[in-house]
């Protein structure tokens, strides 16, 4: 009795593995653009954070801040 085989490639195929980008990654050049400039961004605020800020300022920088990381998570990871 022979048993039952498959390809390499088409077993990985089957399995989701042969694809080269993760679901939610970036899938062309535009978006790796946009994820680097979220990503800019990001570092900016963060930076900015660091040098000082009044109450009002730190609570408007950190909903910035979060409004970004949800929009890299949703488009970049």
């Amino acid at each position: 009795m022979q048993g039952f085989s498959l390809g390499p490639a088409l077993l990985l195929v089957m399995l989701g593995i042969g694809s080269s980008t993760a679901i939610g990654a970036p899938q062309d050049k535009t978006e790796k653009v946009q994820c680097s400039k979220l990503q800019s961004r990001m570092d900016e605020l963060r930076l900015r954070r660091r040098m000082g800020y009044t109450a009002k300022q730190g609570r408007v920088s950190k909903q910035k801040l979060s409004a970004l990381e949800a929009e890299y998570r949703a488009r970049c990871r």
